[in-house]
Order: structure tokens, then C-alpha cells, then sequence
């Protein structure tokens, strides 16, 4: 019966030591070799016996691997082998298009209602309130949310108060 439990110790060793070092399989392979023969020694000693192994390695093979995992970027080898996260911007690094209200410029493809359009020296997606815009018509920012760009021809009249109605407008 010792030797049952040492073998599931060594093997949980190993299951620890594939989680820390790369080893294409080999560790876990010899994990698995190991488990399978306390196993065997485990119903030996009777059923109820070899159940309660086999239930045991059930939780804590798991429970190794996540906290090897856990564990790994703490460890000074383990913080050179894992590559750092991506450094996010303060603004989230979102582009703030909010000066962009009101701004003037040329529907670079026909907007149906989504399409690209040429506001100033940026090229930028945008999205049509009043259904289709042709190529090439001069278009107007009417509102500008989150990252979506709403305009609408420019050549139609409107007063600012109108203009603010249809910025609150759901264009679908």
C-alpha cells in the first residue's frame, strides 16, 4: 500500500514537472506509467481500495496542473519563460473621434449605410443615417458614438436643432 501511495506522489511530481518544463509529452507519458501502476497495486489491496485511488487521482491530477499553473508566473524561470501582456493604452486605445462632429468630407465608396469615407486626412468608417450615400458625395458628422461615425449628405439643409434630432436617431 506504500508503495501505491509513493508512486502517486512521484506521479503527481511529474504531472507538476510538465506544467514547468517543456518536454513534448515525456513527463506526463511517465505520469501517466505511474498512475496506472499504483493503480493496479491499489486493487490489489481490494476494490474499495483501488476505487478511493482512482477517485483521489480524479481531483488532484487536476488540481496540480492548475495550481502548477497558478504557480508558474510567481517563479522567477517561470516569468522568463511567459511572455508579457500587451501594454493598453490609458484611453483604453480607442481612437476619440468626438472632434470629428460636425466635420465635412467625401464618401469614399457607397455607404449602404456602412462605408468608407475620407474626413480630413483620415480614411474612416462610417455609417449613413439616411440609407444609401453614392460614392463621392460630401458628407457631414452628425454624431459620433463610441467608435461608430454617423454622417449624412452634406448638401441637405438642416438646422442645428434638426441636426441634434437626428444624431439621437437609431438608424435601424
Amino acid at each position: 500500500m506504500l508503495e501505491a501511495i509513493l508512486l502517486v506522489l512521484l506521479s503527481l511530481g511529474f504531472v507538476l514537472a510538465e506544467v514547468f518544463f517543456p518536454s513534448l509529452g515525456m513527463f506526463g507519458l511517465i505520469a501517466g506509467a505511474l498512475i496506472l501502476f499504483a493503480d493496479i497495486i491499489a486493487f490489489d489491496h481490494g476494490q474499495a481500495t483501488g476505487w478511493a485511488f482512482v477517485a483521489a487521482e480524479v481531483v488532484l491530477v487536476p488540481w496540480v496542473v492548475w495550481m502548477g499553473f497558478k504557480l508558474l508566473p510567481k517563479l522567477p524561470f517561470g516569468r522568463r519563460m511567459l511572455l508579457e501582456g500587451p501594454v493598453t493604452p490609458p484611453d483604453g486605445g480607442l481612437p476619440d473621434h468626438a472632434a470629428l462632429q460636425g466635420q465635412t468630407g467625401v464618401a469614399l465608396t457607397d455607404l449602404r449605410p456602412a462605408g468608407m469615407a475620407r474626413l480630413g486626412d483620415e480614411r474612416l468608417s462610417v455609417v449613413s443615417l439616411g440609407g444609401l450615400i453614392d460614392e463621392n458625395t460630401p458628407i457631414i458628422v452628425v454624431a459620433v458614438e463610441g467608435t461608430e461615425i454617423r454622417v449624412r449628405p452634406h448638401d441637405v439643409e438642416r438646422t442645428d436643432d434638426a441636426l441634434a434630432a437626428t444624431a439621437d436617431e437609431d438608424p435601424a
